[in-house]
């Protein structure tokens, strides 16, 4: 199971003990110590803990200051309108026309997919940036940013969490 997924259902469980048949703790700890930024992407994104949305969205902004110092980014660049955009994007990155599903349901049927990729996404599930175009190529950098930190933070939880998979050779 993807630890995207234990996540959410240890945040949504109504009983966290840990014991031999509860294990929903697990994910939570794996989580938290994967990093700092990390812990708060994942309560903001995935456990929908919008009490952590200002917080992340401060260490977010010192982040993007730091990144436009080592790019050389020009002084016309706001960082702090860089930082907002990329995050609220990349919180809600779900394409609205299809749903996230890549492809539009077919006219009158139900639940069949058409072959034919979403106009509005072209099949990426993703809506696109909507970003003036003098800062698109910093926000949709950050956005990737963003995806890395996440990506990175899943990866250590998981190997946090990889001492209960019994390995049979």
């Amino acid at each position: 199971m993807q630890i995207v997924a234990k996540y959410s259902r240890s945040v949504t469980s109504s009983n966290l003990k840990d014991d031999a048949h509860h294990h929903s703790t697990e994910a939570l700890a794996a989580v938290a110590l994967s990093s700092a930024l990390g812990s708060n992407l994942f309560r903001v994104k995935y456990a929908n803990d919008a009490t952590e949305y200002n917080s992340l969205l401060e260490k977010w902004r010192e982040i993007v200051k730091k990144k436009s110092i080592i790019r050389s980014w020009p002084d016309d660049i706001s960082t702090r309108k860089v930082a907002r955009i990329s995050l609220e994007y990349w919180l809600d990155d779900i394409c609205r026309t299809c749903k996230g599903r890549g492809h539009l349901p077919i006219v009158d049927v139900d639940k069949v997919l058409s072959d034919d990729p979403c106009p509005c996404c072209n099949g990426t599930t993703k809506k696109p940036i909507e970003a003036h175009n003098r800062i698109i190529d910093y926000v949709t950098d950050m956005v990737k940013s963003l995806e890395n930190m996440a990506l990175y933070s899943g990866d250590q939880a998981t190997k946090k969490l990889s001492c209960e998979f019994d390995f049979i050779v």
